[in-house]
């Protein structure tokens, strides 16, 4: 079964991408409050993760016609992998959306810290001023919603399956081993100080890399670095600050 392997790892400012992004709105739930960071930011990210990946791997129309890897790291959500049709592509991402309790409205967000806005009352927006940075905005938003009204900080969602033939397991495995040796080597290269600082995501030797613990030099000598490493053939950066 070729989606039993699913790779768990996710994803606040974009540093650089070129993967497609939907901004998340009218949230059923609140599932993350905007001060879970470390440990709890961490358990909340594996709760998210453990949700998406139990769904997936349940359902009968995806095995052996998908192999698909969802991540999630506070604000940001990856879902990469291959779908064997369009069909099964918009139906992974349906069934992850309606297993942790997300709606997004369409949106290109790529070069644009989102509002949030929507996900509050109107009362909550006017606290926020549009000049304010992104994540002092978020904050202001946050801060200001009615009791009745619940916000999350998930407001990004990249879809990244394309339409082919999942992988095989011996592709797999070696996607295994090559995210292990980017970790090591950022790691001996004194680029990361902890493993849980970058979470690699590898999906047909396509890296994506999130995290939010990173400055923004650091998080580009990181990108670099992965760049040059055998076997990876595509870098995206999905850093946010």
């Amino acid at each position: 079964m070729k989606i039993k392997q699913i790779i768990v790892g996710t994803g606040l400012f974009i540093f650089a991408s070129t993967s497609s992004a939907f901004e998340m709105s009218d949230l059923s739930e609140m599932l993350f409050e905007d001060t879970a960071t470390g440990i709890g930011g961490k358990l909340k990210d594996a709760e998210f993760e453990f949700r998406a990946n139990r769904t997936i791997l349940l359902d009968k129309s995806l095995q052996n016609r998908a192999h698909l890897v969802v991540s999630r790291n506070r604000g940001s959500v990856l879902i990469a992998g291959q779908a064997e049709t369009h069909a099964l592509k918009g139906h992974a991402v349906d069934i992850v959306l309606s297993a942790t309790q997300l709606k997004w409205k369409e949106g290109d967000v790529n070069h644009v810290e989102p509002a949030n806005a929507r996900v509050c009352n109107e009362a909550s927006s006017s606290e926020a001023s549009p000049a304010m940075p992104g994540n002092a905005r978020r904050r202001a938003i946050l801060k200001t919603a009615s009791t009745t009204v619940e916000c999350s900080t998930v407001n990004r969602f990249y879809n990244e399956i394309s339409v082919g033939a999942p992988l095989t397991e011996t592709q797999i495995s070696d996607e295994d081993v090559l995210r292990a040796t980017i970790v090591n080597k950022l790691l001996h290269e004194g680029i990361i100080e902890r493993a849980n600082v970058i979470k690699v995501v590898v999906s047909a030797r396509h890296v994506y890399l999130l995290g939010d613990e990173l400055s923004q030099g650091d998080a580009g000598r990181a990108s670099e670095f992965v760049k040059t490493i055998p076997d990876v053939e595509k870098v995206s950066p999905l850093f946010r600050f």
